[in-house]
């Protein structure tokens, strides 16, 4: 499906840019995560306007191309539906504020702290690898239970991937001092 195609050119991107530019990592971190950031304020704009009825998003393209349709399926409050929380509570928060805090920690953590932090590299790897995985769950449940493409969530899941791939650079380079001449 076409959400499933998209994974290897995001994965494509993130190889060119960390090969082609010469900005230090924790800079690219911060470009990730500042587009992360702006896909998810535009994903919680569309959340609030859920309600009213003359809103047309801009990420409804179509019937089986909507985003609209994703965020109110119970899968954009995955900790009620999971029932970790009840629904409503206020840890039962949206995809797109989880993904706001998430790239706000990860844009704080690559300034002053990139340098200074402990086991930098094991927790960006951790914290990335979650973000991997959880991307591939939600492109499970878009292409084969809710049946929907979401270009928001795309855009998630593609800036999740490149997070992921600056991860497993800066890991190989940490855990490897070898590879960092190569």
């Amino acid at each position: 499906g076409l959400p499933f195609a998209l994974l290897p050119r995001c994965l494509f991107f993130i190889l060119a840019l960390d090969a082609a530019l010469t900005m230090h990592r924790a800079r690219k971190v911060q470009l990730v995560a500042l587009l992360g950031f702006a896909i998810g304020m535009y994903a919680f704009s569309v959340e609030a306007h859920l309600d009213d009825p003359d809103y047309e998003a801009l990420c409804d393209i179509g019937s089986s191309f909507s985003c609209t349709a994703v965020f109110r399926s119970p899968y954009a409050h995955v900790l009620s539906h999971w029932g970790l929380v009840p629904r409503g509570h206020a840890l039962d928060l949206s995809l797109a504020v989880a993904g706001m805090l998430l790239y706000g920690a990860y844009f704080v953590a690559a300034g002053p702290l990139w340098s200074v932090m402990p086991a930098r590299a094991a927790v960006f790897f951790t914290v990335a690898s979650v973000g991997a995985v959880f991307s591939c769950y939600l492109l499970y449940v878009l292409k084969f239970i809710l049946g929907d493409f979401c270009i928001v969530c795309t855009g998630f899941h593609c800036v999740n991937f490149s997070m992921f791939s600056l991860a497993v650079f800066e890991a190989r380079e940490a855990w490897n001092p070898k590879a960092k001449a190569s």
